[in-house]
């Protein structure tokens, strides 16, 4: 594909990315995933607001529509952006307890990424706040983050009875998860900002732990790891979003990737390099030739994506039909990977990267984006289960961006 085409492609998402924003205006909430990508044909009373523990995915939007603001110079965009600001400081700055680890999504792509694109000095402070708290989810005697829950383990009044009992509570203690690796640049970014090495240790710290326990030797990645909560020893493999204990989770994979090689480039640390290219190697002999895996490459055959495999039965397609496997799929861990492998590019020529995000940006485009205005959603075929997903539209957004040299993005 040419650089028009691309770029055509971009600038119909930064006309999605706009449109959302209105489609949003300041109700900004976790818009769930969803097979047809109407994200918003659905009752927001019903969805978790910005200050929510376990809300994770609404800067996805804020920072599609702040690439859109820097490339086309609509500067409405990022006053949208600034009109939601209340609800993002008031989550760091009111209720600090009730935060996981993936403050690092929600304020990078929300007040850092703002900074970097306009100055401001009160997004400066949010993020360098949020990155406080984020450090303070550190565990020193098993040096991990945590992943979920309260530090105290207490529960927030406004839990749901079905959340109480999610692993986002009942299994949180002594918890972390391969996605923190995308986390860590709020830290390490908090780092060079403020001059605090504080915030940096803790980014490296957590980024060891992971490259010790998370990558096994044949290069796959578990998706999570339990650590004993009174010595921090390392204890057992856990899973929550691949197949199994002992599975190998796609887009875990695709985080553990884009971290490392973020974590190359803040640090210089040949470990982290090294890693990437150990990871990398290993997704690519699995990965089919259009670079869009499997959600977990070692689903078995005959399990379909939809809830771990164990359900046998789903309305909208046969998952006994062997034909249907190929839904099987998760384009959000093509687009993320795609990114990570262009950081590392940014810096290391190397030719099985290049080529696989060439191909990941051509089947994309004509396989799996939808760029009719009138559908909010972006990328076909996440999760596994056939549906559109803010994340995955975000890093596809930002796939096309890094192709067409951006100058501003959020990492």
């Amino acid at each position: 594909m040419e650089n028009k085409e691309y770029r055509d492609i971009y600038e119909a998402m930064c006309r999605k990315a706009a449109l959302n924003a209105q489609r949003i205006g300041t109700d900004l909430r976790e818009f769930p995933g969803r097979m047809d990508g109407r994200y918003f044909d659905v009752d927001r009373n019903t969805l978790r607001p910005v200050e929510h523990i376990f809300c994770w995915t609404p800067s996805f939007f804020t920072g599609m529509a702040l690439m859109a603001a820097q490339h086309t110079g609509n500067l409405s965009l990022v006053r949208w952006v600034e009109s939601l600001y209340e609800k993002y400081r008031a989550k760091v700055f009111d209720t600090p307890a009730d935060t996981m680890h993936d403050l690092g999504f929600m304020y990078t792509l929300y007040s850092t990424l703002a900074y970097r694109l306009t100055g401001s000095d009160t997004m400066k402070e949010l993020s360098v706040r949020a990155a406080e708290v984020l450090a303070h989810r550190f565990v020193p005697n098993g040096r991990y983050i945590r992943a979920w829950g309260r530090m105290d383990d207490s529960l927030p009044d406004y839990i749901e009875e079905s959340l109480k009992q999610n692993n986002f509570f009942a299994n949180s203690q002594g918890l972390a998860i391969v996605d923190c690796m995308m986390n860590l640049p709020l830290l390490f970014w908090a780092g060079e900002t403020t001059k605090d090495k504080f915030f940096t240790n803790v980014a490296i710290a957590h980024a060891d732990t992971t490259l010790k326990n998370f990558i096994r030797e044949d290069g796959s990645v578990c998706h999570a790891y339990r650590f004993d909560e009174i010595t921090g020893e390392p204890a057992e493999e856990f899973n929550d979003c691949g197949y199994s204990v002992g599975s190998h989770w796609a887009r875990g994979t695709a985080w553990a990737v884009y971290g490392f090689a973020l974590a190359w480039r803040f640090t210089g640390l040949e470990r982290y390099r090294q890693a990437v290219l150990k990871l990398t190697g290993k997704y690519l002999e699995l990965c089919a030739p259009d670079g869009v895996p499997v959600w977990d490459f070692r689903l078995p055959e005959d399990k379909p994506a939809r809830h771990f495999g164990s359900q046998e039965t789903w309305e909208y397609w046969d998952i006994t039909n062997p034909a249907n496997r190929t839904l099987n799929v998760d384009s959000s861990a093509a687009a993320i990977m795609a990114c990570g492998m262009l950081e590392f590019l940014s810096k290391e020529e190397n030719e099985s990267m290049r080529q696989y995000v060439q191909t990941v940006a051509r089947t994309l485009a004509q396989q799996y984006l939808e760029l009719d205005p009138e559908c909010p959603g972006v990328l076909r075929q996440q999760n596994g289960n056939a549906t559109f997903a803010s994340f995955g539209d975000y890093f596809a957004m930002e796939l096309y961006a890094r192709l067409l040299n951006e100058p501003i993005l959020a990492w």
